[in-house]
């Protein structure tokens, strides 16, 4: 073989190993790259959702929110104290977990979205403000259903209750949407005053307090 047929083909299993390089190194790009987005979309995702339910969490809330539902429901369990100083705080995370399972099955029927807020409350949002109230009802009685749940013995069946309060927003108002949530806190303060499992919905008569404090509403013992 002569020198120059030698070199001939040196450079071309040169170009072909440089080639092959070339596609490996693509090829190892756009799987990192992938990986990246993955892991970024997950981290996005775990960033608006509750770690015990796997609920929209309060983040995800007010994101949903600054879209303008057409009602928001608020949900807080009674006597959650009474409950876990019987049960223990294990019982009252499984509770939770299926409670949460309710609550956002019942949403997505309405093409709404279910969160839970903190520890006992949760929030649903609806996209058409008609049969709220209905709405609020059901997610109610989807609580106090008898629920199993399995600890160290056999399985038991417990009871709980919720009362909910109901808020519309305006499609047309320029009011912070925010306003919505205390609103529904609102009605459902009166909901509790008037027993376990009672839905209540807002109107300006249950004003107790300055608006100005919409943005903010207190944190709130169990009841």
């Amino acid at each position: 073989m002569s020198t120059l047929t030698q070199i001939t083909a040196a450079m071309a299993a040169l170009a072909v190993t440089a080639a092959i390089t070339y596609q490996v190194t693509r090829s190892r790009q756009r799987a990192l790259a992938s990986a990246a987005v993955a892991t970024a979309m997950a981290a996005a995702r775990a960033a608006h959702r509750d770690g015990l339910t796997g609920l929209g969490n309060r983040t995800a809330f007010h994101t949903a929110l600054s879209a303008r539902p057409a009602a928001v429901i608020l949900i807080n369990l009674d006597d959650t104290r009474a409950f876990v100083r019987r049960f223990g705080d294990r019982a009252f995370d499984q509770m939770l977990v299926l409670t949460a399972g309710r609550l956002g099955h019942l949403a997505s029927l309405a093409d709404g979205a279910a969160f839970r807020l903190r520890r006992d409350e949760f929030a649903v949002t609806l996209p058409d403000g008609a049969g709220a109230a209905d709405h609020a009802a059901r997610l109610a009685a989807a609580v106090a259903e008898p629920t199993e749940l399995v600890l160290s013995g056999p399985p038991i069946t417990v009871t709980v209750t919720a009362c909910a309060g109901v808020a519309f927003l305006a499609p047309s108002t320029a009011d912070d949407p925010r306003r919505a949530l205390v609103h529904a806190d609102r009605a459902m303060r009166a909901a509790k005053r008037a027993g376990h499992g009672r839905t209540a919905v807002f109107d300006p008569t249950m004003c107790g307090w300055d608006d100005s404090r919409a943005s903010h509403p207190q944190r709130r013992q169990d009841r």
